[in-house]
């Protein structure tokens, strides 16, 4: 009786294998002969990562096989020489900054009035000198003083009449303040120098630092710290990853089944279907890449098609063949 029931149950084993089989095997030949079927593999895109600056590598945070986030740290250069260089630069903008500021704002109202002070003793310099070379000149017509010491006198009123004009010359100019032109010229020398500042701060907190520009994982390191690099030299090859590509190429009778933004279906042997999206169908046709497994002949004509898939679970490989239905609601 038990030998009876093994064979029973053995025998129900075997007929529900030979139906899921049968109906594997039948799912792929309608799937294989289905018009709207197309092959292709999920497009290996990658980037090309390099610093923007030239220098030595101080650090590298990714190995191969990482994933990274887009605007993650990746790498940084040895910034040392740039920021010794910066701090002279700030040194020098804080100076011709200071400069400007005070052209701008003009003379103090203590430097006027010394200004004027300074004219107004030489003025009374000069009114004693000349009362005294008045008497001189007096004397000197008695004969009561010498040639010579009218002559000192004279040369001494000449004298502060020379510092008169320019004491005046600089009191007008301190009154008056700085011409708009000098103002102008301050303001440029310091723009220069914000200038210089900018361009450090751009090379040490930019250049000099390598982000990912993409959602992705590292598919190649090609350097390590302590390696001169610049901006001719790849560092890293990055994969993207989000969103993914499908690349497909159907035939030209297929064409009724793809359109722009119409989803799809794509599967392969060991994952689940994924749904997709067409975004992009090429305009000319070529022939077959090589690469493409159809039943079509080798020589026919077929266009290529892009799709775009949200796979988060991160199923597909890239490079894995698939196989894409662009109708995947309509039976044969």
């Amino acid at each position: 009786m038990a030998n009876k029931k093994k064979i029973i149950v053995l025998v129900v084993g075997l007929v529900a294998l030979a139906a899921v089989g049968y109906g594997v095997k039948s799912w792929q030949d309608a799937r294989a002969t289905k018009p709207s079927i197309a092959w292709g593999s999920v497009d290996a895109r990658e980037v090309t990562l390099a610093f923007e600056g030239a220098g030595r590598i101080a650090t590298l945070m990714k190995e191969e096989g990482e994933k990274v986030q887009k605007g993650d740290v990746l790498g940084r250069l040895d910034t040392r020489a740039l920021e010794i260089e910066r701090q002279r630069a700030q040194a020098e903008f804080d100076a011709l900054d200071a400069k400007w500021r005070l052209a701008e704002a003009g003379f103090r109202d203590e430097e006027v009035a010394a200004a004027k002070a300074e004219l107004e003793a030489i003025e009374s310099e000069l009114v004693l000198a000349r009362k005294i070379e008045a008497r001189q000149e007096k004397l000197y017509a008695s004969q009561a003083t010498s040639v010579q010491n009218l002559e000192e006198v004279r040369w001494r009123r000449v004298g502060l009449e020379k510092r008169r004009a320019s004491a005046l010359a600089l009191y007008d100019l301190k009154k008056a303040g700085l011409r708009p032109d000098e103002i102008r010229q301050a303001k440029a020398a310091r723009d220069a120098g914000a200038t210089v500042l900018a361009s450090l701060n751009y090379q040490i907190e930019t250049a000099a630092v390598l982000t990912s520009p993409v959602n992705g994982v590292i598919r190649t390191r090609l350097a390590e710290p302590g390696d001169m690099t610049s901006a001719q030299r790849a560092v890293y090859h990055v994969s993207i990853m989000d969103p993914k590509w499908v690349r497909a190429f159907v035939s030209e009778t297929q064409l009724a089944y793809v359109k722009e933004g119409a989803e799809a279906l794509v599967t392969t042997d060991t994952t689940p279907p994924i749904k997709a999206r067409v975004g992009y169908i090429s305009s000319e046709a070529e022939f077959t890449p090589k690469t493409v497994a159809t039943q079509a002949l080798r020589t026919a004509l077929v266009y290529e098609v892009r799709l775009n898939l949200d796979d988060k679970e991160n199923a597909l490989r890239l490079g894995q063949p698939v196989t894409v239905d662009f109708a995947p609601n309509v039976t044969r």
